[in-house]
């Protein structure tokens, strides 16, 4: 739609009729499909609110519908004009990512950046007084239209966030971002937010100078109101404006002088490769972006953004982390669809959570800090104890990182209780089961637990390896037993797993993907099996790494490999954290499963009877002194090493092919069927490089016939583990991938 003005249909013709200025106390209002403009005592509230969409982005559309408000805007020249949403609960989230991803050439991809920069520095040059009333998310684009803003009036509500995460996305921010933040609050805290992507809430953001006053969410339009009758009362919006921006310069002096900027800006790109192993591009270019656009005057500088921009948005790493970013959203949808035929859990009823031990009480912490109010159980008072002692710990973290305020910390841990006494399950209708990895144990306490709790019990356990259909079977109701995989440290890994047994009922399923949603976790719904998906495909990667090592590569060397090709973590050090006995264990597991392909090599074994548990014992594959590690060069005459020469290219292939090879016999066994749960899995499960696009995509990209000649060539040398599976085969033949335009019909 064009500007607010009146028209009226005539003869079957439209007409319009001229603007005319609104009277004081007079209200004029006309509704657009992105938003609307209203005029009111002589401020102007340009509101965004597609009905379209669940949150607000900016796109094409609404670039179209923004110029005709700023025609309106320019020729009305209101007093003031005040930026706000319409929705409930959020700003403007962010740039349109479906439309980004779906232009393929520099031109095109740079005339949408222009048009961006045309359009904000038009707004920022009004007038009138700009006010951004943000309640909710602020991301993005979002936080760049507050930018040109003069005031920014922020809500104190959980949802109101303020970022820039297009980082997190292989971008950087393109509407002025890179070179309007650094002007407001200084090149230091801009550069920490924009090569991190953090958000901040509304006091943070008020210390940093990012927002200027702070309200209750019922109070944003009065305190806007405000702000705007103290501004016009003091005349002083151009100083203040010139205050701000001294201050700016005052604190980030030394990033504006030639050795001191050299020393700001080297530590910053030091301190990005330091994290991302140089693997994405983004942050390094945020960097020099900043670098040289502070120098410039800001259309320059905007130029300079536009430019980098564009180059980023058509790498391989963008396109990869926009396709996570909608494989997620696929994933979420569909598991809130799946949670609405589950049982909900009523307000005031216990979630109840067996075992107080690391995951355990890692568990009941997530539980009680997203509001449910848990009974935690363990065998004794001492255990208990410890439990306890672990959840309040994970609480101070959350207020000393300001996650959290003391107050809401508090009384989040008080929604949690301890007990030695099933009688505290007497109205738990659902169950977390974070017992030790036994089946005999988890049968018993399944029993004890269906005696205590209500009827209609639902069961939930969080084992990691052992078949959910052979723990149901000491259930007196076996389709109320589901597994409930998380993964640790349950308060920082993102992914729940739920294992769905061949007679796990639709209500059992859908509430405990429910509960995961609302333990804030990525949700993906499997098959049931030795293993699962994640565990099982887990497996062979753990396993070629100590095949490396019995073959001559180095410990550090196997962990450095996997590393520089963009793991999180080596798989050997891996190992350690995950503990000795427990991979031990689940490696006996899958061997029984699976045979001779999934068996461990007798040095882990080896290890296990030389003592070493990992990490927690103090020495595994290496040895730990508090923080600080060390390859315990012990290792090397236990196992009767001989070094050999293994090129890290070897190393980093032969790990994630290992993954992928198992990946597509759990496909084959109908364990998991959607590409996006595959990618999303191994991505939020255990860190497969997320520049990389999941193990699917990346397989996909180095081309299915590649990959079985790759591991036929590996399987002569080094045995039938690693024959390509029958899937790989097939699709090599027919020249398929496995994600296509259809992708739930392409995995089979």
């Amino acid at each position: 739609m064009a500007s607010p003005v009146k028209r009226t249909a005539k003869g079957g013709k439209t007409t319009r009729k001229p603007p005319r200025k609104p009277k004081p106390g007079a209200k004029r209002e006309e509704t657009a499909a992105p938003g609307r403009l209203t005029f009111e005592d002589g401020l102007a509230w340009l509101v965004f609110d597609d009905p379209g969409k669940r949150v607000n982005t900016l796109s094409s559309r609404l670039f179209g519908w923004f110029e005709e408000q700023l025609e309106t805007l320019e020729r009305e020249r209101p007093r003031a004009v005040v930026v706000v949403s319409g929705k409930p609960d959020g700003f403007v989230a962010g740039a349109d990512v479906e439309e980004l991803r779906r232009l393929d050439s520099h031109e095109e991809v740079l005339r949408l950046v222009k048009r961006g920069h045309r359009l904000s520095s038009r707004f920022a040059a009004l007038p009138a007084l700009k006010v951004a009333a943000i309640h909710g998310a602020c991301l993005g684009g979002g936080l760049e239209l507050a930018l040109c803003c003069d005031l920014r009036i922020a809500t104190d509500h959980p949802k109101t966030r303020l970022g820039l995460p297009e980082v997190q996305l292989g971008l950087i921010p393109g509407m002025g971002g890179t070179q309007r933040l650094p002007r407001l609050i200084g090149v230091p805290d801009a550069l920490e937010l924009i090569l991190t992507g953090k958000r901040l809430d509304a006091r943070r953001a008020r210390r940093v100078g990012l927002v200027d006053a702070v309200c209750h969410p019922a109070d944003l339009r009065r305190a806007v109101e405000r702000a705007i009758a103290e501004a016009s009362e003091k005349r002083g919006d151009a100083d203040r404006r010139g205050r701000r921006a001294a201050a700016a310069r005052a604190g980030d002096l030394l990033a504006r002088t030639g050795l001191g900027g050299k020393l700001v800006f080297d530590r910053a790109r030091a301190g990005v490769i330091e994290k991302t192993g140089g693997h994405y591009p983004a942050p390094l270019v945020a960097v020099e972006v900043v670098r040289d656009g502070i120098r410039l005057p800001l259309p320059r500088a905007l130029d300079l953004e536009a430019g980098a921009f564009t180059e980023l948005a058509l790498s391989e790493a963008a396109k990869n982390l926009m396709s996570i970013f909608f494989m997620k959203n696929d994933v979420e949808a569909r598991a809130a669809a799946l949670g609405k035929t589950g049982r909900p859990i009523e307000r005031g009823e216990p979630v109840g959570v067996l075992g107080a031990g690391f995951m355990g009480a890692g568990i009941a912490q997530v539980l009680a800090r997203e509001g449910f109010l848990v009974a935690m159980k363990d065998r004794d008072l001492e255990a208990v104890g410890r439990g306890l002692g672990t959840a309040a710990k994970l609480f101070r973290g959350l207020v000393e990182r300001r996650r959290m305020r003391r107050p809401e910390a508090e009384i989040a841990m008080a929604r949690l209780h301890g007990t030695a006494d099933y009688a505290a399950l007497a109205r738990a209708r659902f169950v977390i089961e974070a017992v030790f990895e036994d089946l005999e144990v988890k049968h018993r306490v399944l029993r004890e637990t269906e005696e205590a709790a209500p009827e209609g019990l639902i069961f939930a356990s969080n084992t990691s390896t052992i078949p959910i259909a052979r723990i149901a079977k000491a259930a007196h109701d076996p389709e109320r037993v589901v597994g409930m995989h998380f993964f640790s440290p349950v308060h920082r890994m993102p992914l729940v797993e739920v294992i769905r047994h061949p007679g796990s009922s639709e209500e059992a399923v859908g509430t405990a993907v429910e509960v995961g949603r609302r333990m804030g976790k990525t949700v993906i719904v499997v098959g049931d099996g030795p293993g699962f998906f994640t565990s099982r495909v887990l497996g062979p990667f753990v396993n070629e790494a100590a095949w490396l090592l019995v073959e001559g590569a180095a410990i550090d060397g196997i962990d450095r490999a996997a590393r520089e090709w963009g793991w999180p973590v080596g798989p050997l050090a891996l190992l350690d954290e995950v503990g000795l006995d427990v991979a031990g264990h689940a490696g006996r597991v899958m061997a029984e499963a699976f045979g001779e392909r999934m068996a461990p090599p007798p040095v882990l074994a080896a290890l296990a009877g030389d003592d070493r548990a990992g990490r927690k014992g103090g020495r595994g594959f290496y040895r730990y002194d508090g923080e600080k590690k060390q390859v315990d060069e012990a290792i090397y005459e236990l196992i009767e090493w001989e070094p050999a020469e293994i090129g890290d290219d070897e190393i980093a292939e032969r790990l994630w092919l290992a993954m992928l090879n198992e990946t597509a016999r759990t496909i084959e066994d109908g364990v998991i069927e959607d590409p996006a749960d595959v990618d999303i899995g191994v991505i939020f499960g255990f860190g497969f490089p997320p520049f990389r696009g999941g193990i699917l995509r990346h397989a996909d990209r180095v081309g299915m016939a590649e990959v079985v000649a790759r591991l036929d060539a590996y399987a002569e040398r080094h045995g039938e583990r690693l024959a390509p599976a029958p899937l790989l085969r097939e699709k090599a033949a027919r020249g398929g991938t496995f994600h296509s335009d259809s992708q739930r019909s392409s995995l089979r």
